[in-house]
């Protein structure tokens, strides 16, 4: 090869590779340049449902030093900036929060919220009638509850099942103030994860739920939740209820005071309910189920007796019968025998309960003889925390009242007013003080179905008063169940972004199917932790108290009076905030 040709040669192959040297640093340049893809931060706690058009919209962010946010649709564009309010430390989760409102944003559609520019939360809706597949699936959870019949396919999909627990030969057990025989006692619910029912929580239960369809009967309209039942005139609401108070029916003895329970002696492992293979027992007979089977059934008649005249009748006078039980044996306290351990729903003061009672019996009958007894037994307007079956029942009684407020005198009229907005505005005056909005501070046995009575006595204050403030309270406590919370999880199963997974139920726990039940509210964060050993929680904060394992029935069970106020609550704000 010439020298010309070489040279020729040396200068073009420079002349390429600068050129790609070139090339190569614009690329990485380029690549430099490109905005990096936010990742999740599971410091942003926000309602992972999602919220109304015209609801109030806030979040929390945990401990991270953070001065501003971004909302974000779902073609990555910031449709809103705003400051985030440094709220302090919150004891009770050991955090540093942050609180962020974007309430101005009321454009349906999908968004997630962005901090520092590169931390972004699960993504969420806003859009009306938010909550309906989530207040759908909290009632029908009640369905796949059912005893004494099978679930089927065409009801229950995937959660189809056989029948278990027939129960049309319960023993009685010697509690129960016989030594021999056996009862028909078909039907209802199991309570919670085991397979027991109980007179005391499914009454009160049923009777929250009932103050839905006494203010908004077509709520939950005929064929809305397909059951059995579906397509037979009647809310499906209604429908599921009906199921519950047939069972109800058949405890009472014949001289009119109710049978506590029916389990047996022992739980059974985690089972389907087709393999339960222990003897089932009628159990103890008290003052507090006699006085909550009366006050649930007259509560029914109210709102059944012209649609069901011969049901309705048959109750009424179950009812009074047992009321007048109540009234002679003023108190009969449950305990369990030594040869049982199932649930014992026990309670010692009973005042409460005659006191819902005679709400129920007077404003169903308006017999002069149950509203002297209200006039002269007046209950303490309060609420207190824990067990609401055996403390939130005066609370039952009062709303009923506001229900019907229309029908009582001006004494009962006021009493009931003014209690309610009381207690409803400390409720209200320790959310503005909560780092999270919230009016919990003490995290117990079924902390969610506390938070939630609160959520409620809000709505009947905005029953009352027609006050936005109650209603803004009662979303706001409605976010913590959906995410907004210390634990980052959302306590409804087979919704939100960070489910449940492992609850402590049989049927969930035994079915075979990867998700659990969806629908059911679990127990929440429990300071006390009375598990086993065997469950490892991660945290010694109270508002962290929670561990999503079957194990851990101290914050993980389901129970019907923790499904029973978010169904309200859910139904409340449907009503209001479409």
């Amino acid at each position: 090869m010439n020298k010309e040709i070489l040279e020729f040669s040396k200068v073009n192959i420079n002349k390429h590779l600068n050129l790609l040297i070139l090339l190569m640093c614009i690329s990485l340049v380029s690549c430099n340049s490109k905005k990096a893809e936010p990742e999740f931060s599971d410091a942003i706690r926000i309602n992972q449902i999602g919220f109304y058009p015209n609801s109030v919209k806030q979040f929390v962010v945990a401990d991270v030093q953070v001065e501003t946010f971004a909302v974000v649709n779902e073609k990555d564009e910031v449709v809103y900036t705003g400051k985030l309010i440094n709220k302090g430390i919150w004891n009770i989760s050991g955090e540093q929060v942050f609180l962020g409102d974007f309430s101005s944003v009321i454009s349906e559609g999908k968004y997630y919220i962005l901090i520092d520019n590169k931390l972004k939360s699960y993504s969420f809706q806003i859009k009306k009638e938010i909550y309906t597949d989530a207040l759908n699936a909290a009632i029908k959870s009640f369905y796949f509850q059912r005893a004494s019949m099978p679930i089927e396919e065409q009801y229950g999909g995937v959660y189809s099942r056989k029948a278990g627990m027939l129960d049309d030969n319960c023993l009685f057990h010697p509690s129960s103030g016989h030594s021999v025989g056996s009862l028909n006692s078909p039907g209802g619910w199991f309570d919670a994860g085991d397979y027991g029912k109980y007179v005391v929580n499914a009454s009160f239960s049923v009777g929250q739920m009932l103050h839905l369809v006494e203010e908004y009967p077509n709520l939950i309209a005929d064929g809305q939740l397909n059951i059995p039942e579906s397509g037979n005139g009647e809310s499906d609401l209604m429908n599921e209820l009906k199921y519950e108070l047939n069972w109800i029916l058949t405890m009472q003895d014949t001289d009119g005071g109710v049978y506590h329970k029916l389990t047996a002696k022992n739980f059974s492992g985690f089972i389907m309910p087709e393999a339960y293979n222990l003897q089932r027992m009628i159990i103890g007979k008290g003052t507090a189920a006699t006085l909550n089977f009366a006050a649930v059934l007259a509560q029914a008649v109210r709102l059944e007796s012209a649609k069901n005249p011969e049901w309705s009748q048959k109750a009424l006078i179950a009812a009074e019968k047992a009321w007048e039980w109540a009234v002679k044996n003023p108190k009969l306290a449950y305990k369990n025998p030594e040869d049982v351990v199932t649930g014992p729903y026990d309670d010692i003061l009973f005042s409460d309960d005659f006191y819902w009672a005679a709400t129920e019996l007077y404003l169903t009958t308006r017999n002069e003889i149950y509203l002297n007894y209200l006039l002269e037994n007046k209950e303490e307007y309060i609420h207190q925390l824990t067990n609401s079956w055996k403390f939130f029942v005066r609370n039952n009684a009062f709303h009923s009242l506001i229900e019907n407020k229309e029908n009582l005198n001006e004494e009962l009229k006021l009493y009931v007013t003014k209690g309610q907005i009381k207690l409803a505005d400390e409720i209200l005056e320790k959310i503005s003080k909560n780092p999270y909005k919230i009016a919990l501070e003490t995290f117990e046995w079924g902390s969610n179905s506390d938070i939630l009575n609160q959520a409620m006595i809000l709505c009947f204050a905005h029953k009352l008063s027609n006050d936005e403030k109650y209603l803004i309270g009662a979303e706001q406590i409605n976010d913590y169940i959906f995410g907004k919370n210390a634990t980052r999880y959302s306590f409804l199963t087979g919704y939100g972004s960070k489910q449940v997974k492992f609850p402590h139920h049989r049927i969930s726990g035994a079915d075979g199917v990867e998700n659990p039940i969806p629908g059911f509210i679990v127990g929440g964060p429990n300071k006390d932790k009375q598990d086993s050993n065997e469950v490892k929680y991660l945290s010694s904060f109270p508002a962290k108290a929670y561990v999503d394992v079957e194990a851990s029935y101290a914050s993980n069970e389901v129970c019907l009076n923790w499904n029973a106020p978010a169904i309200y609550v859910l139904g409340y704000l449907q009503q209001h905030r479409k």
